[in-house]
């Protein structure tokens, strides 16, 4: 118990460790996916278990905001809905191993390329997810537009581990400004943002 106890708050400290910067920027956090996923995906479950931490670990989890734009609204997905994108996309991975070829073609599971940005945006760098090596494959998260349905504006980027396992390499979404014109299927990185002092709902 007592072990359990000082790794949970050894994570939690590397966390905290990680928030270390400006007080100008201490309220909102960038979160590099590509680096403290692997981290949070193995320990959350353990720290989460441990009493009085769970309110605390969960101020923790990042959230990832779609802007609005287009006359569309602004989209915000919380980390357990990304964490389930993920695991259908490797049930649906699985599935696709026994279908039909008409069936891969209507899969929600599709190839990314990690395609140079056709309509490049201050800051954003030429491609979707700049540290991301080859291909992977994209899942789509939901619309969470009031009264819509089916996909939105935003994907999950994984590639497959040593053993198979597709592991999340981040999340992209379309500029919903961008209504035509080429640049209207660029994927932009959406970054996870956290601010452990705002009262969770």
């Amino acid at each position: 118990m007592r072990l359990n106890i000082l790794v949970a708050a050894s994570l939690l400290f590397t966390l905290v460790s990680g928030l270390a910067i400006p007080s100008d920027s201490l309220y909102e956090r960038d979160t590099d996916l590509e680096v403290r996923e692997a981290l949070l995906e193995d320990n959350l479950d353990l720290v989460t278990r441990q009493p009085g931490l769970k309110s605390i670990i969960n101020r923790f989890k990042p959230k990832y905001t779609v802007k609005a734009g287009g006359g569309k609204p602004a989209q915000t997905y919380k980390r357990k809905e990304v964490k389930k994108a993920v695991k259908d996309a490797n049930a649906e991975r699985t599935r696709l191993q026994t279908a039909s070829n008409r069936q891969k073609k209507l899969s929600p599971l599709k190839k990314f390329n990690n395609n140079n940005h056709r309509q490049p945006r201050p800051g954003s760098g030429k491609k979707s997810l700049p540290r991301m090596k080859g291909t992977g494959f994209e899942y789509p998260l939901p619309n969470k537009a009031p009264g819509a349905t089916g996909k939105g504006p935003a994907r999950v980027i994984m590639q497959p581990n040593r053993n198979g396992k597709l592991k999340l390499k981040g999340v992209v979404a379309h500029d919903q400004s961008r209504t035509s014109g080429a640049g209207q299927n660029d994927h932009f990185k959406v970054k996870g943002r956290i601010n452990p002092f705002k009262k969770r709902k």
